[in-house]
């Protein structure tokens, strides 16, 4: 065992804290923006709904629609063409091809297209590298602001996919080693001291918090550290070392899926007759649909199904792109059903609760909220307890900065969306703009103000103010009101107005409901207030 002095022990605990407390932080901003990320769809329906529900956004007229698009489109795209329903239920569709940029990172080149299903119409269209297509992107914005902020705290690749993919690791191990520690886990899923001290019970709530969570942040933890570091890491790595490189080879070749090249100009055969066809195969749903090498002999179109009902996988399904014949089911990892096939296609409903619809995403909010309310509840435990020593004062400010000021900083982006989207204008940048403005506001006000109580209730209360006016924000800006919603069936608009709405209502009581500690008040009265909402 390394002996070290009492003043060199002290500081490497110190310096162990601090780190644990700053990549608990980072923790909790990427479970938070997780749980928003997992209505990240039902966002975009709510933020940019097309005139009336889309009851299915692959009606009869699809193949015309794409053949139409594909027409106008420069033949050098012709490489690879999807589409899929996004925000509202348009179809988005990129014909493209692969290429590198001057670092030698795989990229696509190519023209997108946005159309209305219900008119069959095209709404707008936008050519570049897929970079510069997501730009230009308005009616997705702010779901996809949220989903990459939790993917990758919008860091660029690959930094961001690996700090996520570390903090993912550290959850996995607080899961891990907190079936251990907890001793008396039985016990502790059901102790809640309500009638001892505040500080008592503000510790069995957060203990029990996390007791009942443990599955769940497994699940979440090694899920996630399995895209993170797969992403950034395992593909690039198989390609260099199997593939020379080649990671559009090594995809092809892993996911089972390479057609015989045969470069004979060919029409393509109808793709609502495909579209048709596949539906009496499953009683899933489709939910993308991918085209290799449109207009030749060799075109494969493939169909990935939607999870059916009460299922954690879904099936896909190739047809010959110009005979329009059926040609296999495959699963989503090579040709044949395999255990590793079958563990890969567990990970994405596992992370994002997407197998039942509403009802598993409600549950993976819940549980997500859960591991947020356990993390920051944890941090504040310990900052604010130590927060007379040297340093750990800025410690508990920045835990309440994070952990009060960040709900407010991910409220901000939609106050810029609206505005600029029924403008016309460009909303990704200013988005960012306006997160980080409101994120360094947040910190003048956990730093400026003596106590941390008012300084959380101040950040709690500005937080449920935004998200009490973010309904006004859509309607002022010309989006359809309660009457016109309702009328037209779109429900997505109507249940998440009520959500912002109640949930803002939540955060005013909270930070209301007592009076605000006084600037004297003791350490563990002060403590109670922190933890307590």
């Amino acid at each position: 065992m390394i002996k070290l002095s009492q003043e060199r022990n002290k500081s490497l605990l110190a310096v162990h804290g601090w780190s644990a407390v700053f990549l608990g932080l980072l923790l909790y901003a990427v479970i938070l923006t997780g749980v928003a990320s997992v209505f990240a769809k039902e966002l975009g329906d709510w933020s940019s709904p097309l005139s009336a529900p889309v009851a299915d956004p692959f009606r009869p007229g699809t193949d015309r629609m794409m053949r139409e698009f594909a027409a106008s489109v420069d033949p050098q795209y012709y490489e690879e063409f999807f589409f899929f329903p996004r925000a509202g239920d348009r179809l988005y569709a990129f014909f493209h091809k692969h290429e590198t940029d001057e670092k030698g990172k795989p990229r696509e080149r190519g023209v997108a297209a946005e159309f209305d299903p219900l008119t069959q119409t095209e709404i707008e269209r936008r050519e570049g590298t897929d970079e510069e297509v997501d730009a230009g992107d308005r009616a997705n914005a702010l779901g996809e602001f949220m989903v990459e902020l939790h993917v990758r705290l919008h860091l660029p690749n690959p930094w961001g996919l690996l700090l996520t993919g570390v903090l993912g690791l550290a959850m996995l191990v607080a899961a891990i080693t907190g079936f251990v520690v907890h001793r008396h886990l039985i016990k502790e899923l059901f102790t809640l001291r309500r009638h001892k001290e505040k500080l008592l019970s503000a510790r069995d709530t957060h203990v029990i918090a996390g007791t009942w969570n443990l599955p769940f942040a497994f699940i979440l933890a090694f899920t996630g550290s399995y895209f993170s570091f797969g992403s950034a890491f395992g593909i690039p790595a198989v390609a260099m070392v199997v593939f020379g490189g080649d990671q559009e080879k090594m995809i092809e070749t892993v996911i089972g899926n390479p057609p015989k090249e045969d470069k004979t100009p060919a029409p393509m055969a109808d793709l609502d007759r495909m579209i048709a066809d596949v539906r009496g195969r499953t009683d899933a749903t489709l939910g993308f649909v991918t085209v290799q090498h449109w207009g030749r002999a060799d075109s494969l179109v493939t169909m990935f199904m939607h999870y059916p009902e009460g299922k954690l996988m879904g099936p896909t399904y190739v047809y010959g792109g110009a005979t329009g014949e059926f040609r296999y089911a495959k699963p989503n990892l090579g040709l044949q059903p395999s255990t590793g096939g079958a563990l890969f296609e567990l990970m994405a409903p596992l992370h994002f609760g997407n197998f039942a619809g509403v009802f598993s995403k409600s549950a993976w909010f819940a549980l997500g909220f859960a591991g947020a309310y356990v993390t920051i509840t944890g941090l504040m435990l310990w900052t604010l307890r130590r927060r007379e020593e040297r340093g750990w004062r800025h410690l508990a400010r920045a835990t309440v900065w994070v952990g009060y000021g960040l709900p407010l900083a991910l409220v901000a982006p939609a106050f810029t969306y609206f505005p600029l989207r029924a403008a016309g204008e460009m909303v990704h940048g200013p988005m960012m703009t306006s997160f980080l403005l409101v994120s360094l506001a947040a910190a003048g006000i956990a730093w400026g103000m003596r106590s941390l109580t008012l300084a959380r209730r101040v950040l709690l209360g500005l937080s449920g103010l935004a998200l009490l006016l973010l309904p006004v924000a859509r309607l002022l800006t010309g989006g359809v009101g309660w009457g016109g919603a309702f009328a037209g069936g779109l429900h997505t608009v109507l249940a998440l107005d009520i959500a912002f709405a109640v949930g803002g209502l939540l955060c005013l009581v909270s930070a209301l409901g007592r009076p605000a500690v006084p600037a004297a008040a003791s350490a563990d009265s002060e403590l109670d207030e922190a933890v307590e909402a």
